[in-house]
């Protein structure tokens, strides 16, 4: 989407509070699972109707200057829309998001650059520990996946 994450960890190393997450784009293709159809229901209200319907133009694609680093990148318009506006919304996050859609909207609205569980938790306002431990499990939920540090 915005970012290429770093490598996947070694499965044989145990997630911390240190190590990195990001959104796993791929997963979504192993797993069957629809990305955008899910990426819908992340949409605020004003534009989950404008990509409810598949248009000619979804595989098109728009710069877009991550707030952070300055790097322009290219994203779908949905993802453009998503990054720009939605996820600037007061209640693009709230104590009723489950945790799996807060870490992933967390993601999605830095341009999914890795975070750790300390990260996340700043920025979902949730247990660190309870987002790591959610994360590390051997069932990964919407892609969220550790990564490695380098």
């Amino acid at each position: 989407m915005v970012s290429k994450p770093p490598a996947p960890t070694s499965s044989l190393t145990k997630p911390s509070l240190e190590t990195f997450f990001h959104i796993d784009y791929e997963w979504w293709q192993r797993a069957g699972q629809d990305l955008r159809l899910y990426m819908i229901g992340h949409l605020c209200e004003q534009h989950r109707e404008q990509f409810a319907v598949p248009s000619k133009d979804a595989d098109s694609v728009v710069d877009w200057v991550d707030p952070w680093t300055g790097q322009v990148s290219q994203a779908n318009p949905m993802t453009y829309v998503l990054l720009s506006h939605c996820s600037r919304q007061p209640d693009y996050i709230t104590e009723r998001t489950s945790l799996v859609d807060a870490v992933f909207r967390t993601l999605l609205a830095a341009g999914n650059r890795p975070m750790t569980p300390v990260e996340l938790a700043e920025r979902t306002e949730r247990s660190a520990n309870t987002i790591l431990r959610t994360l590390s499990g051997r069932t990964i939920y919407k892609g969220l996946c550790p990564i490695s540090k380098d």
